[in-house]
């Protein structure tokens, strides 16, 4: 035990009467769920929303010390982490839970949470929260309330015993939740299993039975990772090595819904044998033409004691056809390598994967899923577009010129005046488009691309890279700007039901990463996507995101807090309070939502730059019929206005609504409304940030009912 225990000790006399006035909960009592409720597939606490204390088992620390190194062991952002076990090691189900600390300020500190150690035995007091179906205690800063020590045992105790099967059943994965369940939280060990799916980017890899069973192993403890939290260097076993067991607390994830497992420190994973290693895979031409023949090179080794690589192979195809295998041939510090002979086709598409095998008859591939995610590179007679830079036909999701150097152009969509981040964990970016359709857009990084705007033409020189499963140019050379306001590409019509929320690199959705698209005639499902109406904070979380639907009534979710507009859903309290600000609500409608395609934590996402990407917004104020006795239009308010104005409108009985603005001379500007509605109260805003100023006109037209108002824009 760290001396911190100490310290715990000193910090913590006379705090335990602070939290007396919240009831106490035992851990499997905020986590237990009678079967009716999991057979529905409803996983979420029944104590969601509740403020309780709860007492349990350290199972690991917050932060790696207290006093001389701050950094967390699982990743939570800014937020600090832990786990609690119940107190009762016999316990095999139910008995464990997530425990976050939401602010870490200095005067969130008086909680103690940061001098938590292993195996101490402490109450918490917390507001019972599900983040990504998963149930949690957010620790209570408000009031700030102390944790209490009560005791230490010798050690974790030993993990629970399950097998892959009583998680996640099938490939892909997905959760179970009869059998699964019931594990969430806990500490457990998984045995004799071999590895798959390995990321050396950020270090995740699965685990597979044998048996068709499949679960992840996530990156969130810094001995885990190769991303920026990490606290070791470290690499996930190679795919095909056996593992003794790994030990572990149970997570979930919801895209795709999936249980995983993460280890806490570095001896939760004991390794086996390792078949050999494929690794460094490259070629030698960034950019390959009708005479070049291609030479791929990879660093092979063996990695098991008294191990040896005896064969090696690359296996390739030319435009789907048949497979073609090149022996390879070794050559020093474990390179070794083959040709591809030309392909005297223009636009061919050649895609190949690596083979090896051990002298103990070990195999590797690389990567090891040869359908979706094949090394793949175009034979072109012409200049590269972002086009082919951005095209990712098998469903990985990565490009053929990943980590190889390219020139592109395009005209300049989105500059930093657009989308500005979230303020915390998604920056600012920039994004450029080479014509309309799939694959016609990519994001340019790095600060080279700070001093760009939109509707300049570009040719811009880097390296293409995977950041956050989205594919961008960086670490730029050289820009261009050949002209300067320039028209943008048109919006592509997509339905909500293309991008819905499916997995990372389907294709379907893929093609129309970093690319101006938009939903028509759409419909607010969800006014916050990740938790309750309203602000984050307290057991809500509220992230800006809402889903919406057009009529294929698929979900897909839009990102209002990255864009530099109006629009909001009150992710943070006071946003409904500042002039011109407009809270999207939830049954809502609009005639066009525009942007421009992200991904980023597990979903494809639309995001909106400016005001103008929002059209026909349409609030249902009251959709009780009783209160409309009568078709109204009333006065736009403000007005005088600029450059936004709300119409508020009322219909007792259904119909087809139009609403248009037509300027002084009658003719028309813009349509606000065009679809049916039910009876009811509405409103909806005018954007006239386009329009000079002077006065218009604006005319409602339903059944049998014609108005016309005036309204005066003031610039």
């Amino acid at each position: 035990m760290k001396t911190k225990l100490f310290l715990v000790l000193i910090m913590i006399a006379g705090t335990f009467t602070l939290a007396q006035n919240y009831p106490h909960v035992s851990i499997r009592d905020l986590q237990f769920l009678p079967d009716d409720s999991l057979s529905a597939g409803r996983d979420a606490s029944l104590h969601i929303g509740d403020t309780v204390q709860v007492t349990g088992v350290v199972m690991v620390s917050p932060v790696v010390d207290p006093t001389f190194d701050r950094r967390p062991i699982m990743w939570a952002g800014a937020r600090w982490q832990t786990y609690l076990r119940d107190t009762n090691y016999a316990a095999v189900d139910w008995a464990g839970i997530n425990i976050i600390q939401n602010d870490t300020s200095t005067a969130a500190q008086g909680t103690l949470m940061d001098l938590l150690d292993t195996a101490q035995v402490v109450t918490i007091t917390g507001v019972v929260a599900e983040f990504s179906q998963q149930t949690q205690i957010n620790v209570l800063t408000n009031p700030l309330t102390p944790i209490q020590f009560i005791g230490s045992k010798p050690d974790r105790g030993q993990p629970v015993e399950v097998t892959i099967a009583d998680l996640n059943t099938g490939t892909p994965p997905a959760a179970n939740l009869l059998s699964g369940e019931k594990y969430e939280g806990m500490y457990v060990i998984i045995r004799n299993v071999i590895t798959s799916d390995r990321n050396t980017t950020n270090g995740t890899f699965a685990i597979n039975d044998g048996l068709g069973n499949q679960i992840f192993v996530h990156d969130q403890s810094g001995y885990f990772t190769k991303r920026s939290h990490q606290l070791r260097t470290f690499d996930p076993p190679i795919d095909g090595t056996t593992i003794q067991y790994i030990r572990g607390v149970i997570g979930h994830f919801t895209n795709p819904s999936r249980y995983v497992i993460r280890p806490m420190y570095p001896d939760d994973l004991l390794i086996g044998q390792s078949p050999p290693s494929i690794s460094n895979i490259r070629r030698n031409l960034d950019l390959v033409g009708p005479n070049d023949a291609v030479t791929i090179t990879a660093t092979i080794t063996d990695l098991d004691q008294g191990g040896a690589v005896t064969e090696a192979k690359v296996k390739y195809r030319v435009n789907g056809g048949d497979l073609v295998e090149l022996p390879m041939v070794a050559g020093l510090n474990n390179l070794w390598s083959a040709t591809i002979p030309a392909v005297n086709l223009d636009s061919a598409l050649v895609d190949f994967y690596l083979w090896a095998k051990d002298n103990d008859g070990m195999i590797s591939l690389n990567p090891q899923d040869t359908v979706r995610n094949k090394y793949f590179y175009l034979v072109l007679n012409r200049p590269v577009t972002i086009y082919d830079v951005q095209y990712s036909p098998f469903g990985s999701g990565f490009s053929a010129y990943n980590n190889y150097r390219v020139t592109i152009s395009g005209v300049v969509t989105a500059d930093t005046s657009d989308l500005q981040g979230d303020g915390n964990q998604v920056s600012r970016r920039v994004y450029m488009q080479d014509g309309v359709g799939p694959w016609r857009g990519i994001w340019i990084g790095g600060l080279a691309a700070d001093p760009l705007q939109r509707g300049q033409i570009v040719t811009i020189s880097g390296l293409i890279r995977e950041s956050n499963s989205n594919t961008m140019i960086d670490s730029i050379t050289s820009v261009v700007i050949n002209s300067n306001n320039n028209s943008l590409p048109d919006f592509v019509t997509v339905s909500t039901a293309d991008i819905g929320t499916l997995p990372n690199g389907t294709i379907s959705a893929e093609q129309y990463e970093g690319v101006l698209i938009k939903y028509l005639n759409v419909t607010v499902t969800d006014e916050n996507a990740d938790g309750n109406p309203g602000p984050g904070g307290g057991g809500n979380s509220n992230f800006g995101e809402i889903l919406v639907a057009d009529n294929s009534n698929v979900n897909t979710r839009v990102e209002l807090q990255e864009g530099n507009h109006e629009y909001h859903n009150l992710w943070v309290a006071g946003l409904d309070t500042v002039p011109g600000n407009i809270r999207v609500l939830q049954n809502s409608t609009f005639e066009e939502l525009r942007g421009i395609l992200f991904y980023s934590f597990g979903n494809y996402k639309l995001v909106p730059r400016k005001s103008d990407d929002f059209v026909g917004y349409v609030s249902d104020v009251n959709d009780n019929i009783t209160f409309v006795s009568e078709y109204k239009l009333e006065q736009n308010y403000p007005n005088p206005f600029n450059p936004i104005t709300t119409i508020q409108y009322n219909i007792p009985k259904e119909g087809f609504v139009q609403i248009k603005v037509f300027n002084i001379l009658g003719q028309e500007v813009k349509t606000l409304v065009n679809m049916n509605q039910a009876p009811g109260n509405y409103k909806v805003i005018f954007d006239a940030s386009s329009l000079s100023s002077g006065v218009y006109l604006y005319q409602i037209n339903v059944n049998d009912y014609q108005m016309t108002k005036k309204m005066i824009l003031m610039k």
